[in-house]
């Protein structure tokens, strides 16, 4: 699996990869430990990155001049990350940023069908009251894809159809990020020689590019055995 994974990495300069205007990145700073999303302003071929300033509850978040991003970006089936640094922040006649031009450039294919075996404590919602107890209810995720998992429960957590959501902590690059993933029940199974738990089937819908991007980043880290 670990080969399998390594042999879709490649290196391409960041122009081919098609990036438009509005864009959007990930980006992490190292001290302190931050993860924002921006969106791409446009970019100069050798000169600058031009980003948007991160946001928190409607307030910029400031980057220091000089300081290490590590960026992620989700550009139709590929990962892609850089490590650049801030080179200016202008103030006029909006503020945006200019990070170094990405000189070093890994993108990965990730395939819908990658999976990784996990075992992840999860919280289960549902916006619906469908005569099955209280909410939220605890479950394990045993195994994942970008665009669903197989979730097992001793409650019951519907029907093929219901809709949930699931509530579980990821851990890309050393960073740790909630994500709440809409989901449908596809399938319920009763586990093996476990008389009182199921394994249910679940469908992720409606994903934002960056659960999309904490997602395959998190099932291919796990299977390199990052």
């Amino acid at each position: 699996m670990a080969e399998d994974a390594k042999s879709k990495e490649n290196t391409q300069p960041f122009e081919a990869l098609g990036v438009t205007v509005g864009s959007p990145l990930t980006i992490e700073t190292i001290s302190p430990s931050r993860r924002m999303n921006v969106k791409v302003m446009g970019y100069l071929v050798g000169k600058s990155l031009l980003i948007s300033p991160p946001l928190k509850d409607g307030k910029e978040q400031l980057l220091e001049k000089g300081e290490t991003l590590a960026v992620r970006m989700l550009i139709r089936k590929q990962i892609c990350a850089f490590e650049t640094r801030v080179k200016y922040r202008s103030l006029q006649p909006y503020s945006y940023y200019h990070l170094e031009y990405p000189t070093a450039l890994a993108s990965l294919q990730v395939r819908s069908s990658e999976r990784v075996d996990v075992n992840i404590p999860v919280i289960i919602k549902s916006d619906f009251d469908i005569g099955l107890g209280d909410w939220p209810k605890e479950a394990s995720i045993t195994n994942m894809s970008k665009t669903g998992a197989a979730i097992t429960c001793s409650n019951a957590l519907g029907f093929n159809g219901h809709e949930i959501v699931v509530v579980l902590d990821v851990e890309v690059s050393g960073l740790k990020r909630t994500l709440e993933l809409h989901s449908i029940i596809r399938n319920k199974e009763p586990l093996k020689g476990e008389s009182d738990l199921c394994t249910f089937g679940v469908q992720f819908i409606d994903l934002k590019d960056e659960d999309t991007l904490s997602l395959a980043g998190f099932i291919y880290e796990n299977n390199m055995g990052v």
